[in-house]
């Protein structure tokens, strides 16, 4: 069970013992007088303060094994075995009092007393509890009309003080029924409850899970978008943009330099394409050791996927510019270089994994082609290769370079790739 509903249980014990404690002192508080006023302890007053000291001291043990052991559902079944008995004992011992009977407390308004203790039961978060509250209301209740008719009590007028009551056995029955039907009430609302609890769990752990996925490498306004369900996250086919991008001969680089350094120089790099990345709206989709796949286009929509990837790669080109002098200030001896592969088509995008572990990433050729291109950069000596596709939609500030004729893994036919680069700046 969550941990959240065990707290709130353990709140609901606590609140459910507050009111037995009212309970217990307005019953003090009926004694007293009476006794005073009498002069003497008559046999129900005394049932009734033993009955208040036991329910005292269940009460005070029952906290603080609460506050020791945590929650146990059998404490809330005999929690309700107390209350229920304690106002039934409280209302039958009654009879013994002056000017009373059994008979005349029951035929009032005494019943009642019970329905605040079955509701309350809906705080335990426990159906069976309520019913078995409601239930056990109910028979003793029944007991005391048995007990009445066994007395020949009913048809009988009796006195409760300045008041006159002729009792009847129908009347006394339907609320014995009542009290059961409280029981029924309390644990369907319970259930219901319980189910708006689990939902708005499980509601917040979608939203933990979506902010964890997209909350450090998309944009807050991105993060809401899909929070609020403007944007889906089931499997669907759309045209997309990918981006790998790699650094260049890293192998080399983990065999010279101690961990510290070389896990610095990856969070320098990563900290550099993230920050580009995500001013162009590109969804970083995974990390692979030193590269990283990034989508345009999901999973918001974006009709200008394509071009936003050409001038994000082209930003990233400038932005690792100072890498390879930053990497030698730190004493390694060590050529940083890159390779960026940029491809556009159809994409199977959506939530891929197990309840356990679960991402948002995008599938397909275009995403193979683009893992293609990044590795062909070493060989063309090209920082950043892009698909025909994609390289239609190149802005004219950057030059384009092609159409180069390359042999891809997977593919039978040769694929035409261009080479893209920001203009020179101009001579001053």
């Amino acid at each position: 069970m969550h941990e959240l509903l065990i707290a709130d249980r353990i709140k609901g014990e606590r609140e459910i013992a507050v009111f037995r404690g009212v309970l217990l002192a307005l019953t003090t508080l009926m004694v007293i007088p009476f006794v005073v006023q009498a002069g003497y302890w008559s046999i129900s007053d005394i049932a009734n303060m033993i009955a208040v000291g036991i329910a005292t001291i269940y009460t005070v043990a029952m906290l603080v094994a609460v506050r020791r052991s945590g929650y146990r559902r059998v404490w809330g079944f005999l929690s309700s075995t107390v209350d229920v008995l304690m106002i039934s004992a409280s209302i039958y011992l009654t009879r013994f009092a002056p000017e009373s009977s059994v008979a005349s407390l029951v035929s009032t308004s005494a019943f009642a007393v019970y329905f605040p203790i079955i509701l309350f039961t809906i705080r335990r978060h426990d159906p069976a509890n309520s019913l078995y509250t409601g239930i056990l209301a109910a028979a003793a209740y029944a007991v005391m009309i048995l007990v009445m008719e066994f007395e020949g009590s009913f048809g009988v007028t009796m006195k409760a003080g300045a008041l006159s009551i002729r009792n009847d056995l129908v009347n006394e029955a339907i609320k014995a029924v009542f009290l059961a039907g409280s029981g029924w009430i309390g644990a369907a609302a319970s259930r219901h409850f319980d189910r708006l609890f689990e939902d708005s769990m499980r509601q917040l752990a979608e939203k933990e899970h979506i902010k964890s996925m997209f909350g450090r490498y998309v944009s807050e306004e991105l993060v809401e978008r899909i929070l609020s369900r403007e944007i889906a996250l089931e499997g669907e086919r759309r045209e997309a943009t990918i981006m790998f991008i790699d650094i260049r001969n890293f192998t080399p680089l983990a065999e010279k330099v101690d961990p510290r350094t070389l896990i610095l120089v990856l969070n320098n790099f990563f900290d550099v394409c993230i920050n580009t990345i995500t001013v162009h709206g590109g969804f970083i989709d995974k990390f692979i050791g030193d590269a990283i796949m990034v989508v345009f286009g999901a999973p918001a929509r974006d009709e200008k996927h394509r071009e936003n990837a050409i001038r994000c790669a082209v930003a990233l080109e400038r932005a690792l510019a100072t890498m390879d002098a930053w990497v030698k200030s730190l004493g390694v001896d060590w050529e940083f270089g890159y390779g960026i592969g940029v491809n556009s088509g159809e994409v199977i995008l959506g939530n891929v994994g197990t309840d356990r572990r679960m991402e948002y990433t995008a599938m397909g050729d275009a995403v193979n082609i683009a893992s293609r291109l990044e590795n062909l950069t070493r060989q063309v000596g090209k920082p950043i290769l892009v698909g025909e596709d994609c390289a239609r939609s190149c802005p004219a500030e950057f030059i384009r370079e092609g159409p180069f004729l390359a042999r891809l893994k997977g593919k039978s036919g040769a694929v035409k790739v261009y080479a893209i680069a920001a203009a020179p700046d101009p001579a001053p």
